[in-house]
């Protein structure tokens, strides 16, 4: 399809139309395709990051040394009013400020073109890291840091950011580990863009969700729903992820295996199937006083029933008490047995390995 060319009326009588309805102008910076395709190669493969369920992202490096991120909303041609969507977008999800949400710096629209640009996160996901062999396990103390940093952006998108914001897509694959391995999480507030994109890219996309299924709240799909309740689901998944190094949904197990929540759920309140369930690479390095608070926490946020589910606020509260009460079991040298970390790692592997129950730090775990 040829590109569009948005003539200077058009582009004038937007921006008026969206100054008029927000009463300031938007603080993303305007790119130009010019701009984006100088500091991408061209979006040249090379550059490319990753494909996702909106489009590709490509690496940009500019001129006066910075390095960013251009997401490629790949749509189909837009109306006025589709357009105007496409900026309310941009000028929700440039407000969004949150150490743990990956930071919109800019945007484009040019010649039918839409694209976003982001702060730079290194390209590796936690879905890459729980769950490819070329890195060692994650530790259990870095593991419950990434689920607080999680849990906390989730908090802020639901509860301080105004009007409320859910995420629609929380998964691993959306949560970038950044130098220190703090978690980032991408794509907030974008889900509404998903009808907007083209036919190749909803194919694409429905070859992600089959990935993602596991994911899904109950609920999914009925009319008048709360997504920030769903996006609380997705979250006790992520934990359940974290805890047992499963995906959510995994077809080359036994089919009674594959859906994690389904094949878990039996298991959280009997500590003996519970103790075989925890990810063999941090089996053993906390106690199972410990891991029963933290599957107390899973319970909740996976509850059938939505308005079981607790507030993301409740959720960071207790997972800030569960890292308090794992500190002070190791400060008192609890009997939290060691294990031999060589009898897990891959012989190709990133990550130092897990650390031993007296440290609790993020930055050991780093590269």
């Amino acid at each position: 399809m040829p590109p569009i060319y948005h003539s200077r009326v058009e582009k004038t009588s937007r921006r008026t139309s969206f100054a008029r309805k927000y009463g300031f102008p938007m603080k993303a910076k305007v790119y130009t395709i010019a701009d984006l395709q100088s500091a991408t190669s061209s979006f040249s493969e090379p550059n490319l990051i990753g494909e996702g369920s909106l489009g590709s992202v490509y690496k940009a490096e500019f001129p006066d040394g910075q390095v960013l991120a251009v997401k490629n909303i790949n749509t189909v041609t837009l109306s006025f009013k589709e357009e105007e969507q496409f900026l309310d977008v941009v000028w929700t999800v440039s407000r969004l400020k949150h150490p743990n949400i990956v930071q919109l710096i800019g945007y484009c629209v040019e010649h039918g073109q839409h694209l976003l640009v982001y702060e730079y996160v290194r390209s590796l996901s936690l879905d890459v890291a729980l769950h490819s062999s070329e890195y060692k396990s994650l530790s259990w103390g870095l593991r419950l840091q990434i689920a607080l940093g999680v849990a906390q952006a989730l908090d802020y998108l639901h509860s301080t950011f105004s009007p409320p914001l859910a995420h629609c897509n929380l998964k691993a694959a959306n949560i970038l580990l950044d130098e220190e391995l703090r978690p980032r999480v991408c794509d907030c507030g974008l889900a509404i863009l998903k009808p907007l994109t083209s036919n190749t890219v909803k194919i694409k996309a429905s070859e992600i969700a089959i990935g993602d299924t596991g994911y899904i709240a109950p609920e999914h799909g009925q009319s008048g729903v709360d997504n920030r309740k769903s996006d609380i689901y997705a979250f006790g998944v992520l934990l359940l992820e974290l805890l047992t190094g499963r995906k959510p949904f995994d077809n080359l197990r036994a089919r009674e295996e594959q859906c994690l929540v389904k094949w878990a759920s039996s298991r959280l309140h009997d500590s003996e199937s519970l103790e075989q369930m925890v990810d063999p690479g941090i089996r053993r390095t906390f106690s199972v006083r410990i891991l029963s608070r933290f599957t107390d926490i899973i319970s909740l946020c996976i509850q059938p029933v939505k308005e079981f589910r607790p507030p993301m606020s409740e959720v960071v509260e207790s997972i800030k008490c569960l890292i308090q009460k794992l500190n002070m079991e190791r400060g008192n040298g609890a009997d939290v047995a060691e294990f031999d970390e060589k009898s897990f790692l891959s012989t190709n592997t990133r990550f130092v390995g897990s650390p031993a129950p007296s440290n609790f730090s993020v930055d050991e775990a780093a590269n």
